[in-house]
């Protein structure tokens, strides 16, 4: 990190309120800073690839179902240049939190607003049809599988404990405005779920892009794009690779993260 770099981040630490059980991290080689608990919920680099999926334009209202820490707007709105706005809805309340001061750390309170809410009474918050893009990292592990995490924040995060994937695409679809586009990241086994639902909710998928840990394993995750009431026609885009085979990032993936100057 250059020395104008650590000077900047030295500002933003100064304003932020960091808890007893929580750390500050750079995020983007130090181009932002986010704020995590020390045990418990963490993010992972998958919303920071979506970001890098995601059209925003001039203009737009984003909205994040499922907020988390803030990763995904705080990425969006230092690293896309256009007018606009974006809104994270986050249903547990220190999380929640956690991610507003974050916001407060990067001096981005203009441009994104963490909303406290629950993703299955968005009729009850937004009016229909007041955003332009929603985002989303949801939940993906049916809650009769697999084993809970015995911390709430993680097994919310993982596991349809509160919200499930149909209630996920029922929000996007009340919130989004006719051709509005609509992204997921998800695990590609679960995909053809996805899919099923979102054209269901008249969430046509238009471009989908799988994630490999490297050339040699099977997709672990998937992106895909949906539009609001569009028509047929979808775009399967080359794979994205995370690491190459020696270990290291890809160069794309490096690029996503800013990191490219730890590539092996």
């Amino acid at each position: 990190m250059s020395e104008n770099g650590d000077n900047h981040q030295s500002e933003r630490v100064q304003e932020i309120s960091v808890k007893e059980d929580e750390e500050l991290q750079d995020l983007l080689h130090g181009e932002l800073v986010i704020l995590q608990k020390k045990e418990g919920y963490h993010f992972s680099v998958d919303p920071i690839l979506l970001t890098a999926f995601v059209e925003v334009k001039n203009g737009d209202k984003v909205i994040d179902l499922g907020v988390g820490s803030g990763v995904m707007p705080l990425v969006l709105a230092a690293r896309k240049d256009v007018d606009a706005k974006y809104v994270g809805l986050e249903v547990q309340e220190p999380i929640a939190d956690m991610a507003q001061r974050s916001v407060a750390a990067n001096r981005m309170e203009t441009v994104v607003e963490i909303h406290r809410g629950d993703i299955r009474k968005v009729r009850e918050t937004y009016p229909a049809d007041s955003f332009d893009v929603a985002i989303s990292n949801p939940p993906y592990v049916p809650v009769q599988t697999g084993n809970i995490n015995p911390n709430d924040a993680r097994a919310l995060a993982r596991h349809e404990v509160l919200v499930r994937l149909p209630e996920v695409v029922g929000a996007a679809r009340y919130l989004v405005k006719s051709k509005g586009r609509v992204y997921f990241i998800y695990p590609a086994y679960r995909l053809i779920d996805l899919l099923v639902l979102c054209r269901e909710q008249k969430l046509e998928p238009r471009r989908i892009r799988f994630i490999h840990a490297n050339q040699t394993s099977g997709a672990k995750l998937v992106m895909v794009e949906t539009v609001r009431d569009a028509g047929v026609e979808l775009k399967v885009l080359k794979p994205l690779l995370v690491y190459n085979l020696e270990g290291g990032y890809t160069e794309e993936v490096a690029e996503i993260l800013n990191e490219s100057d730890k590539l092996i």
